[in-house]
């Protein structure tokens, strides 16, 4: 017996894949299947089942594409029933109703036959629980909220009955939103939750629900409509196809997402083009600000732009037409019409602002603003930036600022493609004005 992981880090999403005697079980494909039918191939194992542990909200399933390549049997959570067993031959795995994320959440337990198969020796929890959190649950709207909580508080209790050596591999990482302070340890345990998770220590359920739900950051929209076409199916047979090489004109026809830096993007950049840098917090930008359904072309440095389309892709983002080669060079040397902006150090932006010449705009989640930021600076989180931008007033310099600068240059790219011409980004973020020891509020 052995277990896999794969971890996906533009989505902060661990699968898995659990090899016993008898096949492959794979827990939580994601849409890009290449690396599950490579371990088939390796191992010479048959990928016998998919097992999912719920509706996911931040990707789209690899399930059906999975099953169309191998046959394999998946089993939904609303099918599964408690302590229904799947054989694998040296081990098993055994469903526990684990429900508060969704409604029809379930975790897998796996057993070693050659101990006795009557202790667990890890459980995959899906977005039940995490290292350091739990699942939110308020994706499903107001009206089943409490009901979810509730469910979720009973929930850990049956995870806090697990005995401490239990490995506890979850769906999510940090960078995540679907909990609010999740950590990257995968696996943990089920005894190092116990003593350092909040979840597994809280046993007053008004005091979970205060904590659970005190401070949730907004979810990105498009959890909405991937968690429909998940749950409905729809356009999950699509696979990844070959990103396409369109002509420097088609630039025009589509909405541009560049994936070069702050720097470079403030100093030229093309009419209307959006920055989501091509980093870690790529798919944060992408979620909070791009609709599934935007016709999208990607252009920057060649070697970022297959994780930037993989990425999307796996979101949810089927509307990215092509790339264009060299694109900003292109544009350059034929002194097309450009946009710049500029880009501030800390103590620039700070006397603009004692001067009363800028309003510094901070786009970070509500959590991160609450433990610190600059003094009056105007909080407006980039999940909902695009619905305050008319009220912005056009007579001061806009200082958009985040944690590290990439979603400060999204966010006044965002205010220069709305019709507002007097933008800044802060150089750094938070993180380059606490170096600075500038002032601060929150600490």
């Amino acid at each position: 017996m052995e277990i896999k992981t794969f971890y996906a880090p533009g989505i902060s999403h661990f699968s898995y894949a659990i090899l016993g005697q008898k096949g492959i079980a794979i827990i939580d494909p994601k849409r890009i299947i290449r690396d599950y039918l490579s371990l088939q191939r390796e191992t010479s194992l048959p990928i016998t089942h998919i097992l999912l542990t719920h509706t996911h909200a931040d990707f789209i399933s690899g399930h059906v594409l999975l099953k169309e390549a191998t046959g394999a049997e998946i089993i939904f959570p609303y099918e599964a029933e408690e302590g229904e067993r799947l054989d694998l031959g040296d081990v098993f795995l055994k469903v526990m109703k684990t429900p508060g994320h969704t409604p029809d959440h379930v975790s897998y337990l796996l057993y070693e036959k050659s101990s006795g198969g009557e202790i667990p020796f890890a459980v995959f929890t899906g977005d039940s629980l995490f290292a350091g959190d739990v699942g939110r649950p308020d994706l499903f709207g107001e009206e089943i909220r409490e009901e979810l909580t509730e469910h979720l508080f009973e929930t850990t209790g049956k995870y806090q009955k697990l005995p401490d050596h239990v490995l506890v591999y979850p769906a999510h990482g940090a960078g995540s939103f679907c909990g609010k302070r999740l950590s990257q340890r995968c696996p943990t345990t089920i005894g190092y939750e116990k003593i350092h998770n909040w979840a597994l220590k809280c046993t007053n359920y008004e005091e979970f629900k205060k904590h659970l739900l005190e401070g949730m950051p907004l979810p990105p929209p498009y959890y909405f409509t991937t968690s429909r076409r998940n749950s409905q199916e729809e356009g999950l047979e699509r696979p990844l196809e070959t990103l396409s090489e369109l002509p420097l004109f088609s630039l025009e026809e589509y909405l541009v997402i560049d994936l070069r830096d702050q720097a470079c993007f403030a100093a030229f950049h093309l009419p209307g083009a959006l920055n989501i840098a091509a980093d870690i917090h790529f798919a944060t930008g992408a979620g909070f600000t791009l609709d599934p359904k935007d016709p999208l072309i990607l252009v920057g440095e060649r070697e970022k732009i297959p994780y930037a389309y993989e990425t999307l892709f796996m979101m949810g983002f089927d509307g990215v037409a092509g790339t264009v080669s060299n694109a900003i060079e292109k544009w350059r040397v034929r002194a097309l019409p450009h946009n710049s902006f500029r880009l501030l150090s800390p103590k620039e932006a700070y006397e603009l602002r004692r001067a009363g010449e800028a309003i510094i705009v901070d786009v970070r989640t509500e959590a991160e603003f609450a433990e610190s930021h600059i003094p009056e600076a105007l909080h407006l989180p980039l999940v909902s930036l695009k619905d305050h931008l008319a009220n912005l007033p056009e007579d001061k310099l806009l200082i958009f600022q985040c944690g590290h600068g990439c979603r400060g240059s999204l966010a006044a790219s965002l205010a220069l493609r709305a019709g507002l011409k007097n933008v800044a980004n802060l150089a750094g973020g938070i993180l380059a004005w606490k170096a600075s020891n500038l002032p601060l509020a929150g600490d």
